[in-house]
């Protein structure tokens, strides 16, 4: 991997992570906007209980300037990060402020966002300087992701069995969207909802093939054939969920970026770079 490719894909994680991160911001869910929270799960593992016992939420969240710089930083390390992709020391520390924020609002909510968890870990591998290296871990966060979705598909099928309960769809769309049915019951949407539920089988046979696709991410483990088509099975996965069972997990697609292949990364660069002199450097390894 080349300077020119790992400053394009350090961009492309960090914008989208950065992305989410504004909507939290506008949302009041950043240490600025939860202000003193006074509860914290006890059943947590311990990561938490670790974060919880540095009493570093005392500087961040009990104390409204320590919330407003820290909100600072957040955005100023990443901002920082796409203005200079190859100074380690922005990526580390944008991603140490990224974890320390998923931890204080897990924390705060009481609940682990499982959405969160590839924001927590896919900027590791930007520690590294060697580009050699820095591939090679990259790799693993590859792997890690075909890992995450295939594990999706055992979970429902080894370990729980919801991959042969046929009812399984019309359950879970029922569950998640009543409550805006019932509000808002005279939309072009809860019309098709309705048809939706009358016609069961289309519930019952799309969830059937979310888990079948979930299946197909094993295929990473063995070739990178198909990894075109790979970044694409996650983006329908949590668009479908989205729309059939109100669940956002799209911060999770910030893994979906170790699919790209180093020639793809090389398209991008060129489409940003039309109208510019130079050329970009490739190195493709084998």
């Amino acid at each position: 991997m080349t300077n020119t490719q790992r400053v394009i894909l350090t961009r492309l994680v960090v914008g989208y992570m950065l992305i989410f991160l504004l909507l939290r911001l506008l949302e009041n869910a950043t240490p600025t906007g939860l202000l003193k929270p006074p509860l914290f799960i006890v059943q947590m593992d311990i990561s938490y209980w670790a974060y919880r016992l540095s009493h570093i939420a005392d500087f961040i969240l009990y104390n409204r300037v320590g919330a407003i710089c820290f909100d600072f930083l957040l955005f100023g390390s990443g901002c920082l990060c796409l203005l200079f992709p190859l100074q380690i020391r922005w990526v580390m520390l944008f991603s140490i402020l990224v974890i320390i924020y998923i931890l204080t609002l897990n924390g705060f909510g009481m609940h682990h966002a499982h959405s969160m968890t590839g924001m927590m870990i896919v900027l590791l591998p930007f520690w590294v300087i060697d580009n050699a290296k820095f591939y090679l871990l990259w790799q693993g966060i590859r792997y890690y992701t075909c890992f995450l979705y295939s594990m999706a598909f055992f979970w429902k099928t080894i370990i729980k069995d919801s991959f042969f309960n046929w009812q399984q769809g019309i359950g879970s769309f029922k569950l998640n969207l009543v409550t805006y049915m019932f509000h808002n019951p005279d939309t072009w949407l809860s019309a098709f909802f309705r048809w939706c539920i009358r016609e069961d089988w289309f519930l019952n046979a799309g969830n059937l093939l979310l888990m079948l696709i979930e299946a197909s991410m094993i295929l990473g483990f063995f070739t990178k054939k198909w990894d075109k088509l790979l970044f694409w099975f996650p983006v329908f996965i949590h668009l479908t969920t989205y729309f059939f069972s109100d669940v956002l997990f799209f911060e999770l697609l910030v893994l979906d970026f170790s699919f790209l292949s180093l020639r793809q990364l090389d398209g991008i660069g060129r489409f940003f770079q039309k109208g510019t002199s130079g050329r970009l450097e490739t190195s493709y390894p084998i």
